[in-house]
Parts: C-alpha cells; structure tokens; sequence
C-alpha cells in the first residue's frame, strides 16, 4: 500500500495539463465574476504590474470589467507549451456579447503559470 502511494505522489501532471488546469481556474473565476482569485491565482505579475501602471489595482480591473459580463462561456481548445511560455486558444463569449476567438498566454512562475496576456485575436475580422 505504502509502495503505490509513493508511486502515486511520483505521477506529476504534464506541463500541459497545469497550462489547461490554469485556464480552466481563470474560466471558472471568470464565470464567478471572482476578482480575488483572478488577481492571487491567475494572471501573471507582468499583467498586473500594467494594470497599476495605468491607476488601477487587479481587482478593480476586473470587478469592472465583469461588471455587466452575463453568462462567460470559455471552451479551450488547443494548448501549446514552448518552455517556460504557454498558449491557449479559447472561443469565448457572453449572453448579448459577439463570440471571439482568441489566444491566452501563459508565463510560468514560481508559483505556476500564470496569465500573461489576454485575448490576442486568431482569426481577423472582416
């Protein structure tokens, strides 16, 4: 018994699965309108750190932000992992709201990855 939960303590999530398990904590808190969680577990410093550069804290921002979002859809589609850099893309959207496909990046941290920029367009508009 000792001998599988060592084994099991061993068996690590792959870069992949944290990267998607991160996207999956911002959907999740999006869809809670969860600033505190958005700002201490999601987005990266570098994000924040231009959110106070223009007057406003992180929870601001999206306490604002989310103010009259109505029903957040987030679907992940593919992930890729480039060292300590990740994308995603995501088609995201909200009741009353156009549907937009685009890519998240993720940084790694110290303390995981984190959000590094929101919402760079795949597809261009016509």
């Amino acid at each position: 018994m000792l001998a599988a939960s060592v084994a099991l303590a061993g068996c690590g999530k792959s870069e992949h699965d944290k990267v998607q398990a991160k996207v999956k904590e911002f959907e999740t808190a999006i869809a809670k309108k969860d600033a505190k969680t958005l700002c201490n577990d999601v987005i990266g410093p570098a994000l924040i750190e231009q959110y106070v550069a223009h007057g406003i804290t992180c929870e601001q921002y999206w306490q604002t932000g989310l103010t009259g979002v109505k029903s957040p859809t987030l679907l992940i589609g593919r992930i890729v992992v480039r060292g300590t850099k990740a994308s995603a893309v995501v088609l995201s959207g909200a009741n009353g709201q156009e549907s937009s496909l685009d890519a998240i990046e993720l940084v790694k941290t110290g303390a995981g990855w984190r959000v590094s920029s929101l919402g760079s367009p795949v597809l261009g508009k016509s």
